[in-house]
């Protein structure tokens, strides 16, 4: 999966690349609000596009369906609706926890890391020492950028973000050089990187990979804010 059109390289962004939001939660899965609401949202911030990226997994049955609300809100709007998801990485050899048919099916296929998967289980970074929980955060996110078979890498460093408050420098630029080598668009996200952004612009800006920008709001309540501080900074 190549990254599409709408993904910019991080030096060409300008006030009109920044206007949009690729990282959406709605009431299909734990968003607070529907699609038409987000919708609404999105025009009060004077955006011009936005995918709805909700989480799925290989057991879910939903898509089709919430794909067929997507594309017949977006047929009767002025702004570009696409439909994604956000998938986990499933194992430490990147698998991707969705249905081949989903990946291919959306306009945008976010993979994150968010919790740590050894034999049946599950863990959070919480769980480790930071230095190991975010070790292993970097070796998660490298393996799914090296399989691939999605167009924008969630949140990176995230889970250490959450837990810890920080994710090391040169671990970010590991994973900007996997982004660029793979030509998979690097999720700059106001849920977790509001407060890196000084620390990854250089880094940005240096390796110049293609950017996703999405604010990860699960309530309309946060959406837009991301967007005015992009535009103060970048």
């Amino acid at each position: 999966m190549k990254p599409i059109d709408f993904f910019p390289k991080f030096n060409t962004l300008d006030a009109y690349s920044i206007k949009v939001d690729f990282h959406l939660h709605s009431t299909w899965t734990d968003g607070k609000n529907s699609v038409a609401e987000i919708i609404q949202s999105a025009k009060k911030h004077d955006l011009h596009s936005i995918a709805i990226t909700d989480h799925i997994r290989s057991s879910s049955t939903y898509f089709d369906d919430y794909k067929k609300e997507i594309d017949f809100l977006n047929a009767e709007q002025e702004l570009n609706i696409y439909s994604g998801f956000e998938a986990k990485v499933a194992d430490f050899s990147g698998n991707i926890d969705v249905q081949k048919e989903v990946a291919k099916a959306a306009d945008i296929a976010i993979v994150s890391v968010h919790r740590f998967p050894f034999g049946r289980k599950l863990y959070n970074a919480s769980e480790f020492k930071r230095s190991i929980a975010q070790e292993m955060e970097l070796e998660l996110n490298l393996a799914a950028l090296n399989r691939g078979g999605f167009n924008v890498l969630g949140h990176p460093g995230g889970m250490s973000l959450s837990f810890f408050e920080e994710f090391p420098t040169h671990f970010y630029e590991e994973i900007i050089l996997g982004c660029v080598k793979n030509e998979i668009a690097f999720d700059l996200n106001g849920r977790y990187h509001n407060n890196q952004i000084a620390l990854l612009y250089p880094l940005l800006k240096k390796h110049n990979p293609f950017i996703s920008i999405g604010t990860d709001s699960h309530s309309t309540d946060t959406m837009g804010m991301w967007n005015k501080a992009l535009e103060e900074t970048i």
